[in-house]
């Protein structure tokens, strides 16, 4: 089992046409940027780390163009198989280990054993047990947000407005 989770870098406006500068703005942070993936253990080591994507991509999307990856390293060994596994989705995909994911995620688990907080319906409420779900899939989840604040505060070129060239940008981001 790891955690998944994207992070947002800010970049400057990419020189060019109105639809290559649409494809690096996110919506969500109001700049444009890249994203990258990393999946991290439950000791915090990074065990992969995504090319750079443009800001604009959906962070399902970008997970999905890596699932091979994922699908590799969630499979159980046959020593595996043996060691309780009562986290859900394992009737779904009983040879599979669970990532943890967040709310960016929603539907991953048709692809392979994802673990996501429930969302709350519209003009609806969570039950008690979704909140108690949800809290404890943050707090597993939190071990790849220390990864991204830890690097961001080592490394200055991982938490400023990246201003470098675009080609290079793979280069300098590798918190493994």
């Amino acid at each position: 089992m790891y955690a998944v989770d994207v992070t947002f870098q800010q970049t400057n406006a990419p020189a060019g046409s109105f639809a290559e500068k649409k494809l690096y703005f996110s919506k969500k942070h109001g700049h444009y940027g890249f994203k990258v993936e990393v999946s991290v253990l439950p000791s915090g080591h990074a065990i992969n780390v995504t090319s750079a994507a443009p800001g604009s991509i959906a962070d399902i999307a970008i997970c999905e163009s890596n699932i091979d990856f994922h699908v590799e390293k969630l499979e159980k060994t046959s020593h595996d198989e043996s060691m309780l596994d009562a986290d859900p989705l394992v009737t779904e995909y009983p040879t599979a280990w669970a990532l943890l994911a967040d709310k960016g995620y929603q539907g991953l688990h048709r692809r392979v054993r994802a673990i996501t907080p429930a969302k709350k319906p519209a003009g609806g409420m969570l039950s008690h047990a979704e909140l108690v779900q949800n809290d404890k899939i943050a707090s597993d989840r939190v071990i790849v947000e220390n990864i991204f604040g830890r690097l961001k505060t080592l490394w200055s070129i991982a938490s400023d407005k990246y201003a470098w060239k675009r080609e290079n940008y793979d280069m300098y981001f590798r918190p493994v």
